[in-house]
């Protein structure tokens, strides 16, 4: 699959096939993609906890908040919810590549489990104390970003907007995610 198709592909899963569970080789493979990704300076800087059990996804899932414009939602159902979780821990001493490195371990990550016919969430609205004890967050860092992952259980449908870029859900439950238009980003270079 080519890069450009694989990003139309590539979109934040909400509700997933819970039961179908993903290899823990699956993961360590996501995880390597984002240990080849460059980072500043080849600092190196992220950790990464992968969960695929039952029991830790149970007890990281009510620390997530999820789809903030479907005010009405409180998160995938029983049955509905991720089969697998990857904290990205980000060190207390260096501020200044993390939200950056993070952003492209992340990309390589959810890229990778797209590639492999897995969707994802990356959600950075959580309870970072209920994450550090879910997760065992090393010393020194702190939980930066969660991805949730599994089988997509969901339609999801890309449309074009000149403005309003607030997804919903339709009558037919199907998630519509509005983009830009590519000529509605692009800044001409001045003479």
């Amino acid at each position: 699959m080519e890069m450009h198709e694989l990003s139309m592909e590539n979109r934040s899963v909400r509700r997933f096939m819970q039961e179908i569970s993903i290899p823990d080789g699956d993961l360590l493979h996501f995880i390597d993609s984002a240990r080849l990704a460059p980072c500043g300076a080849n600092l190196q800087l992220l950790r990464f906890t992968p969960f695929t059990d039952r029991k830790h996804c149970s007890r990281i899932f009510p620390a997530l908040k999820w789809a903030g414009y479907l005010e009405d939602w409180n998160g995938p159902d029983e049955g509905e919810r991720p089969a697998a979780y990857i904290i990205i821990h980000a060190p207390h001493s260096e501020r200044r590549h993390i939200p950056v490195d993070a952003g492209i371990a992340a990309a390589y990550i959810v890229l990778t489990a797209r590639e492999s016919g897995y969707g994802s969430c990356m959600i950075m609205s959580f309870d970072a104390e209920m994450i550090k004890e879910a997760a065992g967050t090393p010393g020194g860092y702190y939980p930066f970003l969660i991805i949730a992952l599994g089988v997509p259980g969901e339609e999801i449908v890309l449309e074009e907007t000149d403005g309003n870029i607030r997804y919903y859900r339709d009558t037919e439950d199907r998630h519509h995610v509005p983009k830009l238009a590519l000529e509605s980003l692009i800044v001409p270079a001045t003479e």
